[in-house]
């Protein structure tokens, strides 16, 4: 019997547009955090004009608590990035 190790389970903490996905991926990969990326595409690319696919992010078990850090680090500054640049 295979014994599972609970500790590599994966675990969401990212669901976005495809490039804020792979920007917040970088980001955990520079900190040394394995991470899993899926993206959803449920249309042809030429249907619909839409602003970009949805992804999700997954790091293990064992790293979320220092994965969450950096996300949360990730919205902050991605929110000062929107209001600095926000039309006035």
């Amino acid at each position: 019997m295979i014994k599972e190790d609970k500790s590599l389970t994966p675990c969401e903490v990212f669901e976005g547009s495809a490039w804020e996905a792979g920007i917040l991926t970088s980001v955990l990969k520079d900190n040394e955090i394995e991470t899993y990326m899926t993206q959803a595409y449920s249309l042809p690319w030429n249907t619909l004009p839409v602003k970009g696919a949805a992804a999700k992010v997954f790091v293990a078990l064992n790293d979320l608590e220092q994965a969450k850090a950096i996300v949360d680090e990730f919205y902050t500054n991605m929110k000062k990035e929107n209001t600095n640049n926000s039309p006035e």
